[in-house]
């Protein structure tokens, strides 16, 4: 489980705080920062995890 830590944030719903630009971005969840990938966003927007790449969270925009 320790290897695999992103796997419990699948599903889980966070708000950006930082834009995804070139479809890049950090994503701060509990006390750690993460590297995400997605659609290009702006900071403020609702996002899903959807998938995770190794150290990477994979996320798409929440619809509201």
């Amino acid at each position: 489980a320790l290897n695999r830590r992103g796997e419990q944030y699948l599903g889980r719903t966070f708000t950006l705080e930082q834009p995804v630009v070139n479809r890049v971005g950090k994503l701060r969840v509990d006390d750690s920062t993460w590297r995400i990938t997605g659609d290009d966003l702006p900071a403020g927007t609702r996002v899903t995890v959807t998938g995770v790449d190794g150290v990477v969270l994979k996320i798409t925009r929440t619809p509201s």
